[in-house]
């Protein structure tokens, strides 16, 4: 795999391309606390806030840890027309995620576990930039009961990025009819890159991601 060769920033860009991945050390969600997963919790949010989401329109912060190496949890909110059950049908199509960027090449399914207490699905993507190629498996754990989805690298299968762990969970909108979406990734600044580089790239990847979701429920 050629991704030793690439330079700090374009290894970086080419994973952040994806929303849900990164070559940076990703850190867990404080909803991964001892290893075991939990539902995501929504942010605090201003009335300025409340409008923007009221109006379609998306939510979007970074909150920085000093103490952890400069990690940041970056969280992005929006509201869907449409029930949680259309949100869902776009977020587990994982096939699709090539239509949101032109950087995945390949999105194949090669688990889908629905027997187990809460679905299982593994997922092998291939992303391209330039000469570069970057395959990497992620392993989701999907509790539909409760609404939400987290995911960390299937370590059992050889990965060109070091760690990605993230979540998607849906919740009651403003309005009868209305959904709102929540994504949460925690990522590691790195230490060769800037970390407004590194901050520009991941929330320009995760806006693109919501809104193809919004999008593509609301067709």
């Amino acid at each position: 795999m050629a991704s030793h060769h690439l330079s700090p920033i374009s290894r970086r860009h080419a994973l952040l391309l994806l929303g849900a991945a990164s070559s940076a050390t990703l850190l867990p969600l404080p909803v991964f606390a001892h290893g075991t997963p939990g539902r995501p919790k929504l942010p605090t949010l201003t009335d300025k806030d409340e409008e923007k989401l009221r109006e379609g329109k998306l939510f979007l912060t970074t909150e920085r840890d000093a103490a952890a190496d400069g990690a940041g949890t970056i969280t992005g909110l929006i509201e869907i027309d449409g029930a949680p059950e259309d949100v869902w049908k776009v977020l587990l199509d994982f096939e699709s995620i090539p239509q949101s960027s032109k950087a995945v090449k390949e999105a194949n399914r090669y688990a889908d576990d629905r027997g187990s207490p809460h679905r299982i699905i593994n997922m092998q993507y291939m992303v391209k930039v330039a000469w570069v190629e970057i395959t990497y498996h992620i392993h989701h754990d999907y509790f539909a009961d409760q609404g939400y989805l987290v995911w960390t690298l299937d370590e059992a299968k050889d990965n060109g990025i070091e760690l990605t762990i993230g979540s998607f969970s849906t919740w009651p909108g403003s309005a009868p009819g209305k959904t709102r979406f929540l994504y949460r990734t925690r990522v590691s600044t790195g230490r060769s890159i800037p970390d407004w580089v590194e901050e520009d790239l991941s929330e320009g990847s995760l806006k693109s991601y919501i809104r193809y979701v919004k999008k593509q429920v609301e067709a």
